[in-house]
């Protein structure tokens, strides 16, 4: 609960540290499902509920926000004093009795007249040098950012999350301040040196050989490819509408019937004897659609299935797994195609990589 006080991440039934892509997975799945207009199983209560805990966390920058009030709370929480335990009250001046009342008035007095006589006596005053308390050290504002992004190096271990780019900070040792000096790009892959607190600030190695500092809440721990990942979820754009062709090389009198019979989406492609993309399909979970206008040609047939087309990677953000037939067939021996095949498929598809199927131009 310290890490998810309302609840957001437990209504979308993921961990408080997943990545933005498999929130945004687990959001749709339940949408499926609960969606006041599905059939059965729609709860219009219950579809609000996640909405409104998608609303906060499927963004990335709400979601900060949520972790750090979470954070401090949960630091608040944690020194809070415990109430359950007695407390012992320090005596007061009620309690003292009289015979101590006497005693004090007597010695009040007599320190009164000390002091007085003190006083008349004293030296003038003479004023000193004054003693100016010292600030501690403000970030420079300094001159603005150069516009061009500071290039890296270093193997990844974060990446900086969605947003504006990240100003990239240099330490002045002569004035013990904090300088612009550029600035990176979302999403770029970074390695993390270690974390200046009082500030807030994590220091990244430079590709120069250097460092700088960035904003310690602008990085999300993860190499490369959950940079790419979340890059992906984050740009995904609108969902794709079941039959929707997402690529068209050429046209021709030729068809297929398509059927999705699996709990996820699919996008099939089909290549040419050059590799190259002739055409490609969205297929929605549980559903059939038909590619028509394709050229009367030998395709090999390529699938993947996942959660959340991206539109800006021509792939799944998450839980994607591509497959390829290992023939090929014209839309005539090859009327209707099922996804995913029968486990007795003869012979049955091959695993490719998520390069090889993302490509216009297949690769092995």
């Amino acid at each position: 609960m310290s890490d998810d006080p309302s609840g957001h991440y437990a209504a979308l039934d993921v961990h408080p540290r997943a990545e933005q892509a498999a929130i945004a997975a687990a959001f749709r799945r339940k949408a499926r499902v609960l969606h006041p207009d599905v059939a059965g199983t729609g709860n219009a209560e219950a579809f609000m509920r996640v909405k409104a805990a998608y609303d906060v966390v499927g963004d990335a920058e709400s979601r900060a926000a949520y972790d750090r009030a979470a954070r401090l709370a949960a630091t608040v929480a944690a020194t809070a004093p415990d109430m359950s335990e007695p407390v012992l009250r320090w005596p007061r001046l009620s309690d003292l009795p009289l015979a101590v009342w006497v005693v004090l008035g007597g010695v009040l007095c007599l320190a009164v007249a000390m002091a007085l006589v003190q006083f008349n006596r004293s030296p003038p005053i003479v004023a000193g040098p004054a003693i100016r308390p010292t600030a501690p050290p403000a970030v420079s504002s300094g001159p603005r950012p150069a516009p061009a992004n500071l290039p890296l190096t270093g193997p990844s271990t974060d990446y900086v999350s969605p947003g504006n780019d990240a100003v990239v900070w240099r330490h002045g040792a002569a004035r013990d301040a904090y300088v612009p000096a550029g600035h990176v790009a979302a999403f770029s892959s970074v390695q993390a040196l270690g974390l200046v607190p009082k500030r807030g600030l994590m220091e990244i190695r430079l590709a120069d050989g250097s460092s700088g500092f960035i904003d310690a809440a602008r990085l999300m721990a993860g190499g490369r490819d959950k940079a790419r990942r979340a890059y992906c979820a984050y740009e995904a754009g609108t969902a794709p509408r079941n039959g929707e062709i997402l690529e068209r090389r050429a046209i021709g009198p030729a068809r297929i019937a398509l059927s999705n019979r699996g709990p996820q989406e699919a996008v099939l492609k089909l290549r040419d004897a050059s590799g190259h993309v002739v055409a490609a399909v969205f297929v929605a979970p549980g559903s059939s659609t038909v590619l028509g206008d394709l050229p009367d040609i030998a395709y090999r047939p390529e699938f993947a299935v996942g959660e959340l087309w991206s539109r800006a990677c021509n792939s799944f953000a998450a839980g994607m797994r591509a497959q390829r037939f290992p023939y090929y067939a014209t839309p005539a021996t090859l009327p209707s195609l099922v996804i995913p095949p029968d486990l007795s498929a003869v012979p049955p598809p091959e695993d490719i990589s998520d390069a090889a199927f993302e490509g216009s131009l297949g690769g092995p």
